[in-house]
């Protein structure tokens, strides 16, 4: 290859995959993970994976079969996802009593009134744009390089300021946009291996109110006094981000000529995020926090020893690592025409025991969450209608990571099958030009919210359901050089 080309062809792939770091949304699979495939794979619902022939997917999702593309290859795709999650159920204070916003006397504090919050929430789901990029350079007979940008991890939810479960969950956003690097080393005709780097920017912004009244009635120290549940507001919100490196590898085998396998893993990646949390209360709640009453100490640190708010907010961090995942690849080339795929997919989510929320040394929160281990299973394909229009279609079903005694609003996930169609178009008036579309929709399982708060945050309950669907539509251009 012409070396001033070749060198050509890197600079406008960095620039293309700057570009897209701009901007980064999520399009939510199980728990907080995210697909990384390109519109092609979506519209075969990932089955495959990047096996397909001249797949620049390859880059990120499994390095060595990049080792069996013969040209440069440029890829860009947006993905536009709305996701629509509902709640449906009852909300309850540590006494059992439907939760309420209650205003007391400060002078007696007798009971002044007591208004039932009844919303559930709202519209909980989102809207998201999603770019991603892959390119493929191969530098001779055995050696390839690609480049990609990602986003391997998203989940977003948005509930009301004061609907029934805000002790629980407001706002959680993570977002994650990962650059990476990588090559593959073709072995033989039939064998290749491949890996990569992967350098992330994670961001995450959570909310929620803490019911400061409820939560020291909760306190093993002091918690005799029966104080009122859900009086005034305490909103924190947080917001933390993190850079952070990973790695991945690959292998891929033509057993057949028909026949592709690729066997793929993603490393965990240790993921601390640091930032700060700001509380917006009330005059009464921001006086719990401030003013000392016994011994000259708080409310919240009579209640809870050694753990002290500040309104006017503070250092906050928390541990947020990706998963470790592992796919098996099969792609069959049943004729000119027909190729199918099927997949299988192993995500560690055991690892993701808790969401704990620290500051100064000492532990605001720890919310359990306690995921398992899951499995994804994937099957799609190809056909050519003509040698430059292909139809593509896909199945896939996604076990949720979740738990029914630890699930809440934040990632109300549950099982969900994916039902994919797509296209892909050679655009025969610029050669090297073609074009991807696709629609996936997702069917998410109803399921329980059952659960109940830490004490920290006021032990509330929830007993309801969560009702969740979503869709993407996919566009790509890829250009062949």
């Amino acid at each position: 290859m012409n070396n001033k080309k070749q060198q050509a062809q890197v600079f406008l792939s960095l620039a293309l995959l700057s570009g897209l770091m701009l901007t980064a949304g999520s399009v939510q699979a199980g728990g907080f993970m995210t697909p990384t495939a390109n519109t092609a794979g979506w519209g075969r619902a990932f089955g495959g994976g990047s096996m397909f022939k001249n797949d620049p997917s390859a880059a990120y999702n499994n390095p060595a079969a990049m080792a069996f593309i013969d040209k440069t290859i440029s890829q860009f795709t947006i993905n536009y996802a709305n996701i629509d999650i509902k709640y449906k159920g009852s909300a309850y204070d540590y006494a059992g009593n439907p939760t309420s916003t209650t205003v007391m006397d400060p002078t007696t504090g007798e009971l002044v009134s007591s208004t039932p919050r009844t919303g559930d929430g709202g519209q909980g789901g989102f809207e998201a744009w999603v770019p991603t990029g892959f390119m493929v350079i191969p530098i001779n007979d055995r050696f390839a390089f690609g480049l990609s940008q990602v986003v391997p991890m998203g989940a977003r939810t948005t509930w009301d300021e004061d609907w029934k479960g805000r002790d629980f969950a407001v706002d959680t956003r993570i977002e994650t946009v990962g650059l990476t690097g990588s090559l593959s080393f073709k072995v033989n005709d039939e064998f290749s291996i491949g890996g990569g780097a992967i350098l992330q920017h994670t961001k995450g912004f959570v909310s929620q109110n803490v019911d400061l009244y409820a939560a020291a009635a909760q306190s093993p120290d002091f918690g005799f006094i029966p104080f009122p549940a859900g009086q005034g507001f305490a909103l924190m919100r947080v917001k933390v981000d993190n850079n952070s490196l990973g790695w991945f590898a690959g292998m891929t085998w033509k057993p057949t000529a028909q026949d592709t396998l690729g066997l793929n893993y993603h490393a965990k990646i240790k993921n601390k995020l640091e930032g700060k949390y700001n509380m917006y209360a009330d005059p009464g709640s921001e006086a719990l926090m401030t003013t000392p009453m016994v011994d000259g100490k708080t409310l919240v640190e009579l209640a809870y020893p050694g753990l002290k708010l500040y309104p006017g907010g503070a250092n906050a961090s928390t541990q947020l690592d990706i998963p470790a995942n592992a796919s098996l690849d099969w792609v069959h080339d049943f004729s000119d025409r027909l190729t199918l795929g099927a997949s299988v997919t192993w995500t560690q989510w055991s690892s993701f025991e808790a969401l704990t929320l620290k500051s100064n040394g000492s532990t605001i929160v720890s919310i359990p969450y306690k995921y398992k281990n899951t499995w994804m299973y994937s099957f799609g394909g190809d056909y050519k209608l003509t040698d430059d229009f292909t139809v593509r279609a896909g199945v896939a079903f996604d076990q949720t990571p979740t738990r029914n005694s630890t699930r809440d609003p934040r990632i109300p996930d549950g099982d969900r099958t994916f039902a994919s169609l797509g296209f892909g178009y050679n655009i025969r008036a610029i050669p090297g030009l073609s074009i991807d579309g696709a629609y996936s929709r997702q069917f998410v399982e109803t399921v329980k919210l059952k659960t109940k708060n830490v004490d920290r945050l006021g032990a509330a309950s929830l007993d309801g359901k969560s009702e969740a669907k979503g869709e993407v539509v996919s566009l790509s251009a890829t250009y062949a050089f």
